[in-house]
C-alpha cells in the first residue's frame, strides 16, 4: 500500500481540452494504424480521428458495407487509407489482414484492437459455443494479432497497441461473465506485456529504453448497435429481469459519446500518455488528472494494469 488516497477524477462524457482535437493536428504523420471492428460504432470513430490526425489508416470488420462506408469517409479526411474485411476469430483472415495493410500502408506503427461482442444473459443460460466465441472474439484475436504486428515494432523499438476493454474487467458485472472474463484477461495481458517489453527491448534488444507502448482502454458506455444486438431472444423470453436490471443501470451514466474514446486513444497514440503505460485507461474520467496522480505514485516494480 502506498498510502496514498485514489482522488475522485472529474467525469468526462464527450471531448474535452485535453483530447481537444485542434491539439493533435499531424501529431500522427507518418504512422499507419490498423483498427479492428471499425466499420462502426467505437471502432469508426477511432479510425477517423486517427486520420484527423495525421495517421494513414486500415478500417477491417466482417460487413463489407459497413468497411466500405468507414473507409470512403477517413479518405475524404485527405489520407491514406484501406479497408479490409476479416473476421478477428479466423487466422487466415489476420494474416491477410496485416500482409495487406503491410504492402499498402507500410508498417504497422498502431494497433487498435477494438471488435468486440456481448450477450447480456445468467451464466447457467448460455450456450457453451458462444460463450467461448466471446472469448475468442475479445481475447484470442487481439493476442494473435498482437503477435503478428509485434515483431516489427521490436525491430524498430517504436509503436502503440491498444485494447478496447472495459471497466468490467474491475468490476463483478452479473449476466455478463464471458464478457467480464475476457476483458480482465485482456487488461491484463496488456499490462504483462508492457512489463515484459520494458525488460526486454533494454536487456535483449539493445535499446536504451522501450519504445513500445501498450495500453487497454475504457470506453464508456456509448450507445452503439452492440448494445441493440446484446439482449438474445432468450434472455428477452427466460430472463426479462436481465434487461430491466440493465435499463436501470444505463440510467445512472451520462450519455458518453464515442468521440471520448477515440480522441483519448489519439492522446496516447501521440506520445502523452506514457505515464499510464500498462494500464486499464478509463476514457470517461479527466486523462490529465489520472496522469497527475499515476505520477504522484512510488515506482513499483510490477504494476497493476487495473489499478
Amino acid at each position: 500500500m502506498t498510502g496514498t488516497v485514489k482522488p475522485e477524477f472529474t467525469l468526462r462524457a464527450g471531448v474535452y481540452p485535453a483530447i481537444n482535437p485542434d491539439l493533435f493536428a499531424g501529431s500522427l504523420e507518418g504512422k499507419v494504424a490498423l483498427v479492428t471492428g471499425s466499420g462502426r460504432g467505437i471502432g469508426r470513430e477511432i479510425a477517423l480521428a486517427l486520420a484527423s490526425s495525421g495517421a494513414a489508416v486500415a478500417i477491417s470488420g466482417r460487413t463489407q458495407k459497413e468497411v466500405e462506408d468507414t473507409t470512403r469517409d477517413v479518405a475524404k479526411l485527405g489520407r491514406n487509407c484501406i479497408g479490409v474485411v476479416a473476421d478477428v476469430c479466423v487466422r487466415d483472415d489476420l494474416e491477410h489482414l496485416v500482409k495487406e495493410v503491410v504492402e499498402k500502408l507500410g508498417l504497422i506503427d498502431i494497433l487498435i484492437c477494438n471488435a468486440g461482442t456481448n450477450t447480456f444473459m445468467p451464466f447457467h443460460m448460455t450456450d457453451p459455443d458462444q460463450w467461448w466465441r466471446q472469448m475468442e472474439v475479445m481475447v484470442k484475436s487481439p493476442t494473435e494479432l498482437t503477435r503478428m504486428v509485434l515483431p516489427s515494432m521490436q525491430k524498430r523499438n517504436s509503436g502503440t497497441i491498444i485494447f478496447t476493454s472495459s471497466r468490467a474487467a474491475a468490476a463483478d458485472l452479473p449476466w455478463a461473465a464471458a464478457y467480464s472474463c475476457a476483458k480482465t484477461a485482456i487488461t491484463r495481458f496488456a499490462g504483462v506485456l508492457q512489463a515484459e517489453l520494458n525488460t526486454l527491448q533494454k536487456d535483449n534488444f539493445g535499446f536504451a529504453s522501450n519504445g513500445i507502448s501498450v495500453f487497454s482502454i475504457h470506453p464508456g458506455e456509448v450507445k452503439t448497435s452492440l448494445h441493440d444486438t446484446a439482449f438474445p431472444e432468450k434472455t428477452k423470453q427466460e430472463a426479462p429481469y436481465v434487461i430491466e436490471m440493465m435499463a436501470k443501470m444505463a440510467k445512472l451514466h451520462p450519455d458518453f459519446k464515442a468521440e471520448l474514446a477515440a480522441w483519448t486513444c489519439v492522446h496516447l497514440c501521440s506520445g502523452k500518455g506514457k505515464i499510464l503505460e500498462g494500464r486499464l485507461v478509463d476514457c470517461t474520467r479527466d486523462i490529465d488528472e489520472v496522469k497527475a496522480y499515476v505520477s504522484s505514485l512510488p515506482q513499483q516494480k510490477f504494476g497493476n494494469a487495473c489499478g
